[in-house]
């Protein structure tokens, strides 16, 4: 996907060496917004990588964008996550782009999973109210230990554990698959990245998603 000069793709093997340039990106940009953010392991972004589940944007071979999913309870849930542009990219709509990348893939890789995100930041709500989703309760996300886990290493844990995982800094918001309304503004959202999104996906997985990703059932 190539506008602006930037190409956006499913990120692979070949890009592992970008990693520790995209996870410093992440964390300056979390203290100059004075926010916290979970804190991730180069070897868990590795893995993302080498599973089609990381999104990268680069202008020739400079880093200019980051985002990944994740599934989680049995693959019920999909989390967008790891947003992050860094400054000499901002302003010209690069995270709305890679937005589009993400949730197309997290839709088409596990339609029937709920798909959510815990931010601080507007951009990000404002992309996710765009895309179809909607502020819910911590109540409403996965109750998978493992993915509150990964908020042990935000600055702001301690609140997440004094209101006993209620509530936080961050806002959880949620776009559930099974909202007609929902998917209309989702449909309406990523119209205009359709096919070149589609492209994207096929370069990456030119034979389908691997078998063995469809949701679980209980």
């Amino acid at each position: 996907m190539v506008k602006d000069n930037i190409k956006l793709m499913i990120a692979d093997e070949s890009h592992i060496h970008y990693i520790d340039e995209i996870l410093e990106t992440i964390t300056a940009a979390a203290k100059v917004r004075g926010t916290g953010i979970a804190k991730r392991n180069p070897k868990y972004v590795e893995d993302l990588m080498r599973k089609g589940k990381a999104v990268l944007a680069l202008d020739g071979d400079k880093f200019a964008g980051f985002s990944y999913i994740e599934t989680w309870g049995g693959k019920h849930y999909v989390t967008t996550s790891g947003m992050i542009v860094p400054e000499a990219y901002r302003g010209h709509g690069l995270a709305r782009r890679i937005k589009h990348v993400t949730f197309s893939l997290a839709r088409k890789r596990w339609p029937h999973a709920k798909i959510f995100s815990l931010t601080s930041g507007a951009a990000v709500m404002k992309l996710n109210t765009d895309c179809g989703y909607t502020p819910v309760t911590f109540g409403q996300l996965t109750d998978d230990e493992t993915f509150w886990r990964g908020c042990e290493g935000c600055i702001n844990h301690d609140v997440l554990a004094r209101t006993e995982r209620r509530y936080c800094i961050c806002t959880g918001m949620l776009y559930d698959p099974e909202n007609k309304r929902s998917r209309m503004i989702a449909e309406e959202e990523l119209e205009s990245d359709k096919e070149l999104v589609e492209q994207i996906i096929k370069d990456r997985f030119p034979n389908g998603f691997p078998a063995d990703e469809a949701e679980e059932t209980h």
